[in-house]
């Protein structure tokens, strides 16, 4: 099978990182908030506006390249799901990757980095945008099962094809058809396995 991977929320622990970083910055910042981790968007968990998340993530997004913490067991899960032989192509969306300028260059190596530092196995990556979203590259890539967090992807891409949803307090939403919720890679792993069988 070929599997899609998103990286921000499946690879990554994106939530406890905005949960200790946003929160210092809004402190810092002198700026009040009140935290409700149910709410889908990180501005709206907190209590604040769309342009005071922008801002952290102006100020932030390379702090957190290099210095979030890898999901649990997804490099393990990765290399057996790799040694089953299926076809690992991780599609991100993370800030400035798919841009073709410095701050692009620099986010590809830094999560390049990142990936070496956790022993992240992928056999490709594409970078989505506004242009070329994930459902495009889902589509072009082939892929049979796209791995992701976001309400967004989920609905739209499971429209083509199945969706394993790494659940978080955020995407209770994402539920119906043609979606499958894991809540950790040794879920995905076993799911994933099931498919498999069937294919």
């Amino acid at each position: 099978m070929k599997i899609g991977v998103d990286v921000d929320g499946v690879l990554t622990h994106l939530s406890e990182y905005v949960k200790k970083y946003f929160t210092m910055y809004l402190k810092e910042n002198n700026i009040p908030f009140k935290y409700n981790k149910a709410k889908e968007r990180f501005y709206e968990q907190f209590n604040v506006t769309k342009d005071i998340e922008t801002d952290f993530w102006d100020e932030r997004i390379f702090h957190y390249s290099k210095n979030t913490v890898m999901m649990n067991n997804a490099s393990k899960f990765l290399k057996k799901l790799h040694n089953d032989g299926h076809t690992l192509t991780i599609i991100t969306s993370r800030t400035h990757s798919s841009e073709q300028s410095e701050k692009g260059e620099r986010m590809r190596a830094s999560l390049q980095k990142w990936f070496n530092k956790h022993d992240i196995y992928f056999d490709e990556i594409y970078y989505s945008n506004e242009i070329i979203g994930k459902v495009d590259l889902v589509k072009k890539s082939k892929i049979d099962v796209m791995i992701d967090d976001s309400v967004r992807n989920i609905n739209e891409i499971s429209e083509h094809v199945p969706v394993i949803i790494f659940k978080n307090p955020a995407n209770k939403k994402a539920k119906g058809e043609n979606k499958i919720i894991a809540n950790s890679w040794k879920d995905i792993y076993k799911i994933i396995c099931e498919m498999a069988k069937t294919n």
